[in-house]
C-alpha cells in the first residue's frame, strides 16, 4: 500500500474519519509526555479515545534506546491494538516506527547490530509530526541506540500507512526548536540533492522542499501561518527525498555532536553542512565517489546554487552560517559545542561510514577534521 499523505486544517475530523473507516478495536497511541499534555493533541485525539480501547506508550528518551522500543514491544504484545498511532516529534515517530516492525521479529539486538532482514509488520500506522524538521512520518527508516551506539533500522514496512500533516501543531515549538527542525529539513534536502543515490524524481522532490524553507524560514519565525504550513511540506518532502537516497556527510558528523553536547539534532547538521558546499565542489576528480562522474557533480551544485541564488560554494556556505545566527542557531561550532582536539577525535571515530559512503565525495579523516574545526 502506498503511503497516504494528508495536508489539513481539519486533523480532528480528518484523523477520526480514518481510524472509523479502519475499524479498529484497540489503538495504541505512541507520543512524547511533556508536549503531549502541553499541546492541543489531546482534544484531537478525544473522539479516538471515547469510542476505542487505548493505550499510551510514553516516557522513553528523545534518542530511541532499544531497551525503550522493548518496553513499547511488550505493551503491543500485551494490549494487542489493531492500529498504531505516532504523535510527535521525530524521534516519536521512530519509536512508534521501530516498535511496530520490532513487535514482529525475535531478538531484535541481533537483529539490528547484523543488518538482517526483517520481518513485516501487518498493523496499520498513522504518523503525525508535530515538528516540522525530520520528515519522519515518511520514510522507511529509524534510529536507535543499542548501549550508546546508534543503529540505523530500515524496511519497506517502516513507512506509516497515513501521515497527517497539521502545521499547526508546531505552533507551541520555542524558537531554538523551530530553528534546529527547519535546518534539520534543509539540511536533509541538500544532503540529498547532491547524494550519489540522487535520482530525477528525488531531486525534483528535494528541489522542491529547498525552495519552500529559503522562502519561508524567516516569515516562520512571524508567526505568518502561511509560512509554517510551506515549512511542513518542505519537511515531509525532505522525509520523502531522503527515503530515496539517504543522507550524507554533515548526518555522519553529527550524531556524536548532538548526543555529547547536548545539541538539537538539526543544529548539530548544519554546523557542519555549510562547509560541505565547498567540499562537494571539488577542482579535480581524484577523490570522487559519485559514479556519474566530475562534470556531473559540478552540475548538481551548480544547480544547487542557483536554487539557493547564489553563484559559488563559497557564497552558499555564507549564505548558509548567516542564515543560521539570523535564526538564532549558533554558526560557530568551537563555541557551539566548547570543542576540543579530544573532542574532535572522538567524534572522528564515531562517524557513521555507511552514510560517508553516500557523500558524492570521498570523505577522509583530514576532511572531517576541516569541516568541524573552525578558528
Amino acid at each position: 500500500m502506498k503511503q497516504k499523505i494528508f495536508f489539513t486544517r481539519k486533523l480532528r475530523d480528518k484523523l477520526f474519519g480514518t481510524v472509523k473507516k479502519l475499524k479498529p478495536k484497540k489503538i495504541l497511541f505512541i507520543t512524547a509526555n511533556k508536549s503531549y499534555l502541553k499541546s492541543d493533541i489531546q482534544s484531537l485525539v478525544d473522539p479516538i479515545i471515547k469510542n476505542y480501547s487505548t493505550k499510551r506508550f510514553y516516557g522513553f528518551d528523545n534518542n530511541p534506546k532499544l531497551r525503550d522500543v522493548n518496553k513499547g514491544i511488550k505493551l503491543l504484545k500485551d494490549f494487542r491494538p489493531d492500529i498504531i498511532i505516532s504523535i510527535g516529534g521525530g524521534s516519536v515517530i521512530d519509536m512508534g516506527k521501530l516498535v511496530n516492525v520490532l513487535s514482529q521479529n525475535t531478538n531484535s539486538s541481533e537483529l539490528i547490530r547484523n543488518n538482517i532482514k526483517l520481518k513485516k509488520s501487518k498493523l496499520k500506522m498513522i504518523a503525525i509530526p508535530t515538528t516540522s524538521g525530520t520528515g519522519s512520518e515518511s520514510t522507511s527508516f529509524a534510529v536507535v541506540y543499542i548501549n550508546n551506539k546508534k543503529y540505523s533500522v530500515s524496511h519497506k514496512s517502516m513507512i506509516p500507512d497515513y501521515a497527517f500533516i497539521d502545521s499547526s501543531l508546531s505552533n507551541s515549538m520555542n524558537k531554538k526548536l523551530r530553528a534546529s527542525s527547519a535546518f534539520d529539513a534543509f539540511s536533509q534536502s541538500i544532503e540529498s540533492y547532491w547524494s550519489i543515490n540522487s535520482t530525477i524524481e528525488s531531486k525534483n522532490i528535494s528541489r522542491k522542499a529547498i525552495k519552500l524553507i529559503k522562502n519561508n524560514i524567516i516569515a516562520s519565525f512571524n508567526k505568518s501561518f502561511e509560512a509554517r504550513a510551506a515549512m511542513a511540506r518542505a519537511a515531509n518532502l525532505s522525509g520523502q527525498a531522503i527515503n530515496i537516497t539517504k543522507t550524507t556527510a554533515p548526518h555522519a558528523l553529527s550524531y556524536k555532536i548532538s548526543s555529547n553536547f547536548g545539541l538539537q539534532h538539526g543544529h548539530a547538521v548544519a554546523l557542519t553542512l555549510g562547509k560541505f558546499f565547498i567540499i562537494n565542489t571539488p577542482k579535480d576528480n581524484i577523490n570522487i565517489i559519485d559514479k556519474r562522474g566530475h562534470k556531473y557533480l559540478l552540475k548538481t551544485m551548480q544547480s544547487l546554487f542557483k536554487i539557493l541564488e547564489v553563484t559559488s560554494a563559497q557564497e552558499a556556505s555564507a549564505y548558509w552560517y548567516n542564515l543560521m545566527q539570523r535564526t538564532g542557531l549558533e554558526s560557530n561550532i568551537i563555541k557551539a559545542c566548547s570543542l576540543s582536539r579530544d573532542d574532535l577525535r572522538k567524534i572522528i571515530l564515531s562517524v557513521d561510514q555507511f552514510r560517508l559512503k553516500n557523500n558524492p565525495v570521498k570523505i577522509n579523516n583530514i576532511d572531517m577534521a576541516q569541516a568541524l574545526w573552525e578558528k
